[in-house]
């Protein structure tokens, strides 16, 4: 109906446009479909009964408040005032905030600006802008609340673009403390000893001693993409030993050793290790044995036959070693005399 107004206005001095029952004619010509379509036929037939002496303004106005009476929703105003107390801003966008908020208090038929509008306006708001708009000085009319709700965004929007390449300036993360334990632990029973394995957390950048229990990386086994040291992180993996079987490993190996019971290589007794035999010290001195490594045939270096030399030639190798004084000495010895066999070069 705005629309046809604005047209008609727009061709008031075209002729026949001053005319009511044409107006109401040239509305009528402009609803179609099945639903308007009896109620069309019904408004046609009074303007028709209508004579031409009672062509007046009197016409339009009745047929305007038919229309509206016909398709005017009654309860615009209670579904205005539900999405009222919905209504919320999404930061930063104040202005659509603003302008949903005047047409939506229009519809359900509230005056702008009074008390209960502006405590609505504040509802909607981000509560940090609301708490900016209620800081000091206290606005009082709408037009206060609405300039302060502008002012806190505006501040907040700018901020944002400012620290936005920095988004840890000027903040703090507090060192974690270290938690305080309930002393409930019995009485005799000693405190647990962390070392670099099982350190917790809270213990960073504190000494631990190094845990040395494993202190060797296997050389051989299947340990490709599962196996990163002895330790990774504090955590062991049960299985990191899968397929590992070193050759040379010879306290508690039966492979190399022979030994199938693991007993002790000192006593031969099942229970501990030689280097923790009770047997090993005699006379306050440690026995001086040693456990010999048997290699399998895998590590067996490969068996060269010696070449047999000539004496001849070895003999003659050392004679041109010796010097003069020696060949002398020898000749000497050998009861050569004056004769000389090996005469000096």
């Amino acid at each position: 109906m705005n629309e046809v107004e604005k047209y008609l206005t727009l061709n008031y001095d075209v002729a026949g446009f001053n005319s009511p029952k044409k107006k109401v004619v040239l509305v009528l010509t402009f609803m179609q479909g099945p639903e308007v379509e009896e109620w069309t036929c019904g408004m046609l037939q009074w303007i028709q009964q209508i004579p031409d002496k009672s062509n007046t303004d009197h016409v339009w106005c009745i047929f305007q408040r038919r229309f509206y009476r016909r398709f005017t929703d009654t309860q615009v105003d209670s579904t205005a005032r539900k999405e009222l107390t919905q209504l919320k801003m999404r930061f930063p966008d104040i202005d659509s905030y603003i302008a949903d908020f005047k047409q939506t208090v229009r519809k359900a038929l509230y005056r702008l600006g009074s008390h209960e509008m502006n405590q609505q306006f504040l509802s909607g708001l981000p509560r940090d802008v609301a708490e900016d708009v209620m800081c000091y000085p206290t606005p009082i009319t709408y037009q206060e609340h609405t300039e302060k709700a502008l002012a806190s965004v505006q501040s907040k929007v700018l901020l944002q673009n400012v620290f936005r390449g920095n988004r840890n300036f000027g903040t703090f993360a507090p060192q974690q403390q270290r938690p305080q334990w309930n002393n409930t632990r019995p009485q005799g029973q000693s405190s647990p000893q962390y070392n670099s394995s099982n350190a917790p957390r809270w213990m960073n950048n504190t000494p631990v001693p190094m845990n040395i229990d494993r202190n060797r990386a296997p050389t051989r086994g299947n340990y490709r993409g599962n196996y990163r040291g002895n330790n990774f992180r504090g955590w062991q993996n049960p299985n990191r030993y899968q397929g590992y079987h070193p050759q040379n490993n010879f306290q508690g190996n039966a492979t190399t050793t022979g030994n199938s019971t693991n007993a002790c290589f000192q006593c031969r007794e099942v229970g501990h290790f030689a280097r923790n035999c009770p047997k090993c010290r005699q006379g306050g001195q440690y026995n001086q044995t040693a456990n010999l490594i048997d290699l399998n045939n895998n590590q067996m270096f490969t068996k060269t036959e010696p070449m047999e030399e000539d004496p001849v030639e070895t003999l003659q190798a050392q004679l041109n070693s010796l010097s003069t004084e020696n060949r002398e000495k020898l000749t000497l010895a050998m009861g050569g005399g004056d004769r000389q066999d090996f005469p000096s070069a």
